[in-house]
C-alpha cells in the first residue's frame, strides 16, 4: 500500500486510535503534518492535544466501521501551530492484532469545490450528565467557546436534562436538531446531534457534534420565501397567503378579508401593454404594503385579484373605515412611462373570520362571492358577505367550467332577430344574439354567460367565433328572406380595443365574399365614450373601413346627447326602457330622434311588442324597429324550416 499511496497526491495516513499515533502516511500527508520523515511524524504523542470530545467521536467511528461504513467529514489540524482545514473520508483499518484503526484520506478545505461541502468542518464537545460541559475540539472554542457552557444552551430540551438523556437513550439513541446560536461571529444555524458515550471506567457522558448549516439554511429560508412570494410584486402568493392566515387562526384573532378585484384591468395591458399593467399592479402592492404592515399580510392571488388580510385590534376594529381606506389608496391616480394618468378601480368583496368561515377554503370563498356580488352590482364598490352568497359564486364556477368548451363541443348558436323597415315593411338588418345550451346545466342566460367569459378570460374567443358565424350565415339569411339585410354583431369593450379587431374583420367579411357595408358592430355607449378623445383608435379604423356602428342600449349608460354629435354612429338603438314610456309620454324619444336625425344617424327602437306601438313610433317618424311584435329571435334552421314551409 505504501508504495501505491506514496504516488498519491491526496494525504493519506493510518491512525491508532488507542494509541494517540499515527502507525503510518504517504508523503502528502508527511507535507500536511508539517513533518519531515516518517519516523518523526509516527513518534509523535496526539494525546496531550486530543480532547476527551474528539477521543469519544474517534472511538464511535471505531464502531460504525465495524460495520463496513464509512465518514467524511471537515476536519481541522493545527501541525506544529498551523491551522489547516481539511476534508477527510474515513474508513476502517485493521491492524495484526485485529484492533481497528483510521485509514483517513484528506484534502484541503480550499481544493474542495463542492458548495454542499463548505463551512461544515466537525465540532465536537462532551458533557457530563448534569449538562454541563466538560470538553471542546478546536473548531467548537474557535466558534462558542465561552458562549457556550452547558447542554442547555444548544438544546432547549435539556433545561430538564433527566427527560433529555432519556431521549436519547430510548428509543432512539441519537437526537439531531438545526439550531440557531450567537457566536462569536453573529448568529449561525448549526446541524447538532447527541449520543450518550460510554467510557471505559463505565460512567456515560454526553458527546455532541455539530457542522455549520448557516449558508445552506440561509437558502433554505431564501428559497422557502420565493415559495411564499409573487416575484412581480414581492406580496406573498396563495401558499404564503394560506400560511399566514393559517397562523392567525392558530393565535386565535379576529380577521378582515378583503378580497379585491381591478375592473376592467385586462383592458390597460391590452391597449398600452404589459410593461404599464406590471407597473400599476406593482405600485397598488407598494401602496397596500406601505398602509398596512402591522398585523396584516397582502397578498396577490392571481393576475389582477389581490387578498388584504387585516388582524382586528382596538384601533382597526371597523371593518367599513379598512375598505374606505383601502378604496382611497385604490382610486388614486397611476401613471405610465410617460406620466400620463391612468385611472383604476376595483371591486371588493369583505368577510370576517371566524364568523363567516372556520377554514381558510371556505373563508376565501366567501369573500369571492361577496366580491362578485359587487362586480354584479355595477363594479368600484365594497360588498360584505351575507349567508348565501356563495351559492351564486359555485354556479359561476360551473359555467365556467364547461364554457372553456362550449366552442369545442359545439354547444353555442346564434339566434338572429330581424330589424324593421317600416318604410318599406322590409328586413332592415338581422341581430345576431349567442345562446348556450349544457347538457348538464341547461340553458345558460346570455348576460351570465358573458360575464364569466369576461372573468376566465374566453370571452374574445366567443366573440370571434360570433362573428365568423354570423357572417357565415348571413349570405343564407338573406336568401331566406328574400332581403339585402345587413348582420348586426355585438362586441365588448374589451373585444373593442383589441388592435387587430378591424383587420379581422374584414379577413371574415372576405372569406365570406361580403363587403365592409354588410356589417354593422353594435357597442355600448361606454365603450364608445371612452374612446371619443383618442386618436388612432378602432372606431375610427372601422368606420374608415366602411362597417358601420351601432349604438346599443342607448340611455342605460352615459345618455348624455351631448356626446352624441362626437359619437362617430350610424345608428342608435333606443333602450326597450324608454320604448314601455312612449304611449304615456312621447316627448324624450321624439326629441332624441330628431336630434339624431339633425346628424344624420338612424334611430332605432328595441322593444316594440304590440301592433298600437309599432303604429305610433311609425306615425312619429320611428321607421327602424326591433322587438317580438315583428319576430322572434329564432336560429337559422327554424328560417330554412319556415322558407320549406
Amino acid at each position: 500500500m505504501s508504495v501505491i499511496c506514496n504516488n498519491l497526491t491526496t494525504a493519506v495516513w493510518v491512525y491508532d486510535i488507542d494509541n494517540y499515533c499515527i502507525h503510518w502516511a504517504n508523503q502528502a500527508a508527511l507535507d500536511l503534518w508539517e513533518s519531515t520523515t516518517l519516523t518523526e511524524l509516527v513518534s509523535r504523542d496526539f494525546k496531550p492535544i486530543t480532547s476527551d470530545a474528539v477521543q469519544k467521536t474517534l472511538l464511535d467511528y471505531r464502531e460504525t466501521f465495524k460495520l463496513g461504513k464509512k465518514i467524511s467529514n471537515f476536519w481541522q489540524f493545527s501541525p506544529n501551530d498551523i491551522l489547516k482545514e481539511t476534508f477527510c473520508q474515513m474508513s476502517g483499518y485493521a491492524f495484526s492484532d485485529n484492533r481497528i484503526g483510521i485509514l483517513c484520506e484528506a484534502t484541503l478545505a480550499e481544493l474542495v469545490t463542492h458548495n454542499s461541502l463548505k463551512h461544515s468542518t466537525l465540532m465536537l464537545s462532551t458533557y457530563d450528565l448534569t449538562g454541563q460541559l466538560i470538553s471542546s475540539n478546536p473548531p467548537f472554542k474557535d466558534k462558542l467557546g465561552g458562549v457556550i457552557t452547558s447542554l442547555a444552551q444548544l438544546f432547549p430540551l435539556a433545561a430538564n436534562i433527566d427527560s433529555f438523556i432519556a431521549l436519547i437513550t430510548t428509543p432512539n439513541p441519537i437526537y439531531s436538531e438545526d439550531i440557531l446560536l450567537a457566536t462569536r461571529q453573529g448568529q449561525l444555524w448549526f446541524s447538532a446531534q447527541a449520543t450518550v458515550s460510554i467510557e471505559q471506567s463505565g460512567g456515560h457522558q454526553i458527546l455532541v457534534q455539530q457542522f455549520d448549516i448557516n449558508e445552506r439554511k440561509l437558502e433554505e429560508v431564501r428559497l422557502s420565501m420565493k415559495a411564499s412570494t409573487d416575484p412581480l410584486t414581492g406580496l406573498l402568493n396563495r401558499r404564503g397567503l394560506n400560511e399566514a392566515l393559517a397562523a392567525h387562526m392558530c393565535d386565535g384573532n379576529e380577521l378582515f378579508i378583503f378580497y379585491l378585484d381591478l375592473d376592467n384591468f385586462k383592458m390597460i395591458n391590452d391597449s398600452m401593454g404589459h410593461a404599464t399593467g406590471d407597473h400599476v399592479l406593482k405600485t397598488l402592492s407598494k401602496r397596500l404594503l406601505n398602509n398596512f404592515h402591522d398585523d396584516a399580510a397582502v397578498c396577490r392571488f392571481g393576475g389582477d385579484e389581490f387578498i388584504l388580510i387585516v388582524k382586528k385590534t382596538a384601533a382597526l376594529h371597523e371593518q367599513t373605515d379598512i375598505a374606505d381606506k383601502l378604496i382611497g389608496l385604490i382610486n388614486q391616480p397611476y401613471f405610465d412611462g410617460e406620466m400620463n394618468p391612468i385611472q383604476v378601480f376595483a371591486s371588493i368583496g369583505c368577510a370576517l373570520y371566524p364568523s363567516d368561515g372556520a377554514d381558510i377554503s371556505k373563508l376565501l370563498i366567501r369573500a369571492d362571492a361577496a366580491m362578485y356580488m359587487a362586480k354584479s352590482l355595477g363594479k368600484k364598490r365594497e360588498v360584505y358577505y351575507e349567508k348565501g352568497m356563495e351559492n351564486n359564486i359555485h354556479r359561476k364556477s360551473l359555467i365556467a367550467k364547461h364554457l372553456y368548451l362550449a366552442i369545442e363541443n359545439q354547444e353555442l348558436t346564434l339566434y338572429y332577430q330581424p330589424i324593421m323597415d317600416m318604410r318599406s315593411n322590409e328586413i332592415y338588418s338581422f341581430e345576431a344574439l349567442i345562446r348556450w345550451e349544457n347538457s348538464i346545466m341547461g340553458a345558460i342566460p346570455p348576460e351570465e354567460m358573458m360575464a364569466v367569459a369576461e372573468r376566465i378570460g374566453v370571452l374574445i374567443d366567443i366573440e370571434n367565433w360570433v362573428i365568423n358565424q354570423a357572417i357565415k350565415d348571413l349570405a343564407e339569411l338573406r336568401k331566406l328572406t328574400s332581403s339585402t339585410a345587413t348582420i348586426a354583431i355585438n362586441i365588448s369593450g374589451i373585444h373593442f380595443s383589441e388592435p387587430s379587431l378591424a383587420d379581422n374583420l374584414m379577413k371574415t367579411l372576405a372569406l365570406y365574399k361580403l363587403t365592409s357595408s354588410d356589417l354593422v358592430i353594435e357597442l355600448t355607449e361606454s365603450s364608445l365614450i371612452e374612446d371619443i378623445n383618442a386618436a388612432n383608435t378602432n372606431v375610427d379604423k372601422i368606420r374608415n373601413l366602411g362597417i358601420s356602428i351601432s349604438i346599443d342600449d342607448f340611455g342605460t349608460g352615459y345618455s348624455s346627447l351631448a356626446y352624441l354629435h362626437q359619437i362617430p354612429a350610424s345608428v342608435v338603438k333606443i333602450d326597450k326602457l324608454f320604448t314601455q314610456r312612449f304611449m304615456e309620454h312621447t316627448t324624450t324619444i321624439t326629441h332624441i330622434h330628431q336630434l339624431l336625425n339633425s346628424l344624420n344617424i338612424e334611430t332605432l327602437i328595441e322593444g316594440v311588442e304590440t301592433q298600437e306601438l309599432a303604429q305610433q313610433l311609425l306615425c312619429a317618424g320611428l321607421y327602424l324597429q326591433q322587438g317580438f311584435f315583428h319576430a322572434m329571435p329564432k336560429p337559422l334552421s327554424a328560417y330554412r324550416l319556415d322558407n320549406v314551409q
